[in-house]
Formats: structure tokens, sequence, C-alpha cells
């Protein structure tokens, strides 16, 4: 296929700089010239991209701030060209977002950071139903929800029957919609924010892209190549009932040369066979592929982003075709580091219907409450995973036996979260919605490099466990906040006898049934007391 390789060799003094500006309701002011160092990233599957910025803000003559940065106010972030005969490039705006957080010390150093406007689809939980709605109707929908402006929206096709979510984020959702489209039509969609407005185009290979190539802007490259995850074959499942009429697809070359390896899934929604078989068309063609990971340094190019599809040729490591950016870090010393795969391949967050009820007088199998213990204090927002130590490594460290706190883990006890929002030792109640055997109470004992904030993740046994579980919005009761890492190991030492001792008290929700009920167009939750 023909293609026009865009690769510049503009000399470095015509590069384009940055231009930072801040506005509130009634002034703009520029404060390039404050800008000690900044940091620009983003993620195929994050919601927002963002701006780290520090900037020197005290008066010369004075102990007074320069520039009256705030939370909620907004900066713009311009790419500026140098105006020469043959370059008629004109003013770009490459960001623009709200500050969310600061920080600053008395010398006058202030450091904020600046996200999009996407940002608030991950700051908004909500109960909403679908009917006959496009991927990208129910996108326009959610974005009216959260007050996000919508720009250039694509027309996803596909028209889901019915879809219902109850106590979910709308980021959350509209990865659900996207990854399901996905599987029924093979077609990717990336969610970006373009002047303050979210837009929604199709993942497709363009015939123009950026060239990067050692000798010239290509500073290092890493890659690494698996097999772990590819699956050759697959079975497809229809309707409630696991032993519904199948539909099986394979690759015999790939057979041939990787094994046999294959992989069960189910759609409740769908029980013919076409539609089966598509979605089995869809999943192999997805999962047949190793993954082919590479980490690049070049020198920066702010035109690219997450999604962008770029060019690279490193002889060494065969990194020679063209590549989607997964993840990008720019930073000010005029350097760009960025994650590329070969193929492109958001998270997948499968639909899950809400379960009808959960019956509270009913344990799950770990000795747990099925639903809500009353008497205790949920916080919402939280989002749960799930890992295995035996399946790979933890805390970064290759210890596959000993969590942070130094407690050997155990399934059914340990999960890691960020400490400075759950200390270790924490004895905590996880509600899972629509999944009641994970619904218990774990021990906050270990961590992770990507638990940060309002995120846990539950030791669960098993590879097919753990990737069932996939992402899931909980809620979290604190019963004893934790004293830190040795009261962990204190508590981990008598935990048969704590945890049996806990669910006593907490286990009042039996006698009791939680139900989801149905009133017009709203869903909300009744606790009715049995006779």
């Amino acid at each position: 296929m023909a293609y026009t390789r865009k690769y510049s060799t503009t000399e470095e003094r015509l590069k384009p700089t940055l231009q930072f500006y801040l506005y509130n309701d009634s002034y703009r002011w520029e404060f390039t010239s404050m800008v000690q160092s900044h940091s620009y990233d983003g993620d195929i599957n994050t919601a927002n991209e963002s701006f780290d910025i520090s900037v020197w803000n005290r008066q010369v003559s004075t102990d007074r701030r320069n520039l009256p940065f705030e939370e909620g106010l907004m900066v713009k972030i311009v790419l500026m060209y140098q105006q020469e005969k043959g370059r008629p490039d004109k003013p770009r705006e490459l960001f623009r977002g709200i500050i969310v957080k600061r920080s600053l010390d008395s010398v006058g150093q202030e450091s904020m950071k600046v996200v999009d406007y996407n940002w608030y689809l991950n700051q908004n939980e909500v109960t909403k139903s679908f009917k006959k709605r496009r991927g990208d109707q129910i996108i326009k929908d959610l974005c009216s929800l959260a007050d996000v402006p919508v720009g250039s929206i694509a027309n996803t096709g596909y028209v889901f029957p019915e879809l219902e979510f109850i106590d979910k984020s709308i980021w959350s959702i509209m990865q659900t919609v996207l990854s399901e489209t996905y599987l029924r039509t093979g077609k990717r969609y990336m969610v970006r924010s373009e002047q303050g407005k979210l837009v929604l185009r199709e993942m497709v290979v363009s015939l123009q892209r950026t060239m990067i190539e050692r000798g010239a802007n290509l500073l290092s490259a890493k890659r690494d190549i698996s097999i772990e995850d590819v699956k050759t074959q697959v079975v497809m499942t229809g309707g409630e009932n696991p032993k519904n009429p199948r539909q099986f697809r394979y690759d015999a070359a790939l057979k041939k040369k990787y094994g046999t390896m294959t992989i069960i899934e189910n759609d409740p929604d769908i029980t013919g066979p076409g539609g089966l078989g598509t979605l089995a068309n869809a999943l192999l063609a997805r999962l047949k592929k190793p993954s082919d990971q590479i980490s690049i340094e070049a020198l920066a190019d702010y035109t690219i982003s997450a999604g962008t599809l770029i060019e690279v040729y490193d002889e060494f490591t065969g990194a020679n075709n063209y590549y989607y950016v997964t993840s990008h870090t720019h930073s000010d010393a005029n350097t760009m580091s960025l994650e590329l795969s070969k193929k492109i391949e958001q998270e997948l967050v499968r639909y899950e219907a809400p379960a009808e009820y959960n019956d509270g007088s009913k344990d799950n199998k770990d000795g747990g409450t099925v639903g809500k213990a009353s008497g205790l204090s949920y916080t919402s927002g939280y989002v749960a995973t799930a890992y295995d130590p035996k399946l790979g490594g933890i805390n970064g460290n290759g210890d596959y036996s000993t969590t942070a706190s130094g407690t050997k883990w155990t399934y059914n006890r340990t999960i890691a979260v960020d400490p400075n929002v759950i200390p270790y030792g924490s004895i905590v109640h996880i509600y899972v919605p629509g999944f009641p055997q994970y619904s218990s109470v774990y021990l906050a004992e270990d961590t992770g490099g990507a638990i940060k904030g309002k995120r846990v993740d539950v030791l669960i046994k098993g590879k097919s466990a753990t990737a069932k579980f996939g992402r899931r919005n909980v809620q979290i009761a604190i019963i004893e906040k934790g004293k830190g890492r040795a009261d962990a190991r204190t508590k981990a030492s008598k935990w048969s006898s704590l945890k049996s001792g806990y669910l006593k008290k907490i286990n009042v929700t039996s006698g009791q049934r939680f139900l989801l009920s149905e009133n017009k167009s709203s869903v909300y939750r009744e606790v009715i007391k049995e006779n």
C-alpha cells in the first residue's frame, strides 16, 4: 500500500515552541517566561491527558504571588512556529484543561497539575439504562451528564438492544461500550479532548505518519515480544446457559507454530450462530497475535500523542514498521518517551448485566457477606482489579511470596492498596456489585506501582478467575484503620480469628434482601426485611 512519510529535517531553531496561558473569567495571562519545567503525559486507556507544570511565581520586589493560579482555572498551551519564508505554519492549540492540583513553597516555587476536560468522565458516577442505542449516541448522552462539551463524534454503527449500568463511572461505561462495539464490528475508537471538547474517532492506518529512525531523531529503543497471552482457538457461547450452542474458531497455522491455546467466552445477549460467529472471529483476531511492545526515547515532537500512528526504524531491535503510540511523556528536556504497539490494544472492559438481586441471607463460599453490611459507611469511586502472584511478580522485585508489608500473601485475605489512601494493616469490607463471591473482609497489606488513589488489587487464585474479575467499580468500608506495616504483620498472623470475629459483627444483613427495582426511568435500591 502506498503512503507518504512525513519526516521533518527542520533545523532545531525552527521547531515549534510552547506558549502557556492562564485564564479566569476576565483576563488572560501569558506565563511562558515563568515556566521552569513541564511534562506532558497521555495513555490510550485513560480518559484524559495532563500537563505537570512548575513555575516561579514570586514578584521580585514583594512576597506576593505574581499570577493567581487557582484550582478550576483554565490553562491553554499553544505550539508557536517560526515565521519564515516557505513555512506558513500558524499557531496551533496543543492542550486545554483546568488546574486540579497545586503545591507551593515559601520561596516562590509553584507546581500544578492541569488535566483536559475529559477528566470529568472519571469524576462522575451514574446509574443509567440505554435501549436501542449506538455507542456514539450513548457517549453523547453521558457527556451531557458530566457537562463535557462534544465535538466530532464518529458513528460507531452497532446498535445495542439494551444496556444497564449501576453506580458506574462515566469513563468505565464508555470503555465498556467501545469494547463491546469492537468485539462486534472489529473497529477501534479513540476518545480524546480537542479545544475543550470530547471527540471520538475511529482508529485507522493513516497514510501519512511521522518517521523516527536511528541516526536522526531516535535516541534509544527497547523491544519485548511475548506469546504468553496468545490464544489460537476461541469457543464462543451465547445466552445464560453455558451449554447453549457454540461457535468454534481457530487458526491452523498459528496452532502449528505456537501450539493449542483455547479460551471460552460467553455473551448472554446473543444466541444466534451468526452473531456468535462474528464475535468469535473478532476475539480470535485480537488474541492470536503476539504482543510486540516497543519503548523508545526520541527528540520531542508535540504532534505525537496517545493513539498516534508513527513509523520506527531501528535495525538492531528489528523495530522496522509502523506502530501505535499507547502512552507518551514529553519533557522540557526536548525529549519524549513513547510506548508503542504493533496493534492497538486498548483495555478490554466487558459488559456485565447487573444482578437482579443480592441475597444477604446467604454467605459466600469464603465466609463473606454477599451484599453490603449495614452499620458500615461505604465509599464509592474505587476501582478494583485482580492479581495472582503465582502468575508474576509483585512489588516489582520478583519476590512471589512476600507482600510490601512483609507478610506472606494469602488468597481471600490480601489486597494491594495505596497506603496513602488505605493504610497498611487496615481491615476493610469490599462490596463487589454483581460478583458476590468476592464481597468480603480483607487485609490491606500490599501495594504496586499502578495502585494509586482509589484503586485496589484483590488477590484471587488463577488466571481465569483474575481475568473474569477484570476491572470493576467497588465500594469500600474501612472497618479498622491500620497503623502501618507492623500492624499488617500482626493482623495477618491471627487473621482467621480476626476475620471470623468481624464477620459476626458486621454480617447483620442476614434476613434482609437487597433488591434492584425499576421505577419509570430511575433505578433505586430497596432493603426489605423478611418476616
